[in-house]
């Protein structure tokens, strides 16, 4: 087992002097810390100490110990949980490994606790790989840019490519488009996921999201938004990390400009693709937001949309003014758009650009295009 912090919050006095004699006794390459104070302060604990893994006296705390175990686990996903009891009750059992738990244990804890940690901490590496899924987000420049038709078909290429999980979620909390061009209708909306931050899990996750088809779900905007409801950055920041636990990827519409929402997801995403037009007013927004974000690095990449067969200035030209290169150039197909979504479906794939669209998701995800017989050279 590797050297690994471990935090005890344990109010039970015989409970906690049998946990630590038995860490200082068999687990001795551990690094524990115990909290002794309120349970309304452990998060703050357990931000500052960053453990590998928590044991918690599932007695101890509050009047819904399964809730409270829930809520650590959507603020923490990747905490280990060892739910700690004075006897083997199995209505306890069942309650704290239904929450979340990783392990239940009771007295003695001579063989069980290390055992226990052995278990948790010996994969932590890989749980900490395997539950990290990647967050990509699409910006446009300004409104009608195109940023949420490309987000929408590259959810469904990502999945077609990579027969992973995958997640379409509307951040641009004003409009609504994605549930209406994706067709899934819901009650439930990403505002939902940040109302019930506290007791966010799986199951009530399955219970948000809309199955548009086998390993691709959708969780779309708010029917009707007020500034009322408006989300705060670290809201934001936890129903991020939370998908990262459920999604292999999540594909983010974010809206237009550098509006509130994305400055709030920045930290959380692996790349941002900004979506602009060849229009005078999209590329000085472009420039804008280039500007505002010099500091991403390659984080921040750029898509020109819609581009006609022939430009007034050159790629290279552009990318001179823009200050970056170009990561994929779309052309335009405004027919094809109107024709599939008046039918209520995404583009066919023999269609031009959603063949594009298959090039532009084998780029992101690194998974080698399905060869075609057309070649096209709008990629760098």
């Amino acid at each position: 087992m590797n050297a690994s912090k471990v935090l005890l919050y344990i109010r039970d006095e015989s409970l906690r002097r049998e946990t630590v004699n038995t860490l200082k006794k068999s687990c001795q390459n551990i690094d524990f810390e115990i909290y002794d104070g309120e349970w309304s302060g452990l998060a703050d604990q357990i931000s500052q100490t960053t453990p590998t893994a928590l044991l918690l006296e599932f007695g101890a705390l509050t009047s819904d110990p399964a809730a409270a175990i829930r809520q650590i686990k959507s603020q923490v996903p990747r905490l280990k949980i060892v739910a700690l009891h004075s006897a083997a009750d199995p209505k306890i059992i069942l309650a704290a490994m239904r929450s979340g738990a990783n392990e239940f244990l009771h007295p003695p804890f001579d063989e069980s606790l290390p055992a226990a940690l052995e278990k948790i901490l010996s994969h932590e590496g890989d749980s900490a790989s395997a539950t990290r899924g990647r967050i990509i987000g699409f910006l446009s420049a300004k409104g009608g840019c195109g940023a949420t038709t490309i987000a929408c078909h590259l959810a469904s290429e990502i999945q077609n490519q990579t027969r992973k999980s995958v997640l379409l979620a509307d951040l641009d909390l004003t409009s609504g488009l994605v549930g209406f061009l994706m067709k899934t209708p819901s009650s439930y909306s990403i505002l939902d996921a940040v109302k019930n931050l506290n007791r966010l899990d799986e199951s009530l996750w399955r219970a948000l999201v809309v199955e548009h088809r086998p390993g691709l779900s959708v969780i779309p905007g708010p029917a009707v938004f007020t500034r009322r409801d408006d989300p705060d950055d670290d809201q934001i920041r936890r129903v991020l990390q939370f998908m990262r636990t459920q999604h292999d990827w999540t594909v983010l519409d974010l809206g237009r400009s550098l509006n509130y929402t994305a400055l709030a997801a920045l930290d959380e995403i692996d790349q941002l693709f900004l979506v602009s037009t060849l229009e005078v007013v999209a590329l000085h927004g472009l420039k804008t937001i280039v500007h505002g974000l010099f500091d991403q690095g390659d984080k921040l990449q750029l898509i020109l949309n819609r581009t006609p067969k022939m430009m007034d200035i050159s790629t290279e030209d552009l990318e001179k003014i823009l200050g970056r290169s170009l990561y994929a150039a779309l052309p335009n197909d405004y027919m094809g758009l109107y024709q599939s979504y008046s039918s209520g479906n995404l583009l066919s794939s023999n269609s031009r650009l959603a063949q594009d669209f298959a090039l532009l998701a084998s780029k992101i995800t690194g998974v080698p295009p399905i060869k075609s017989k057309k070649k096209f050279a709008f990629f760098g």
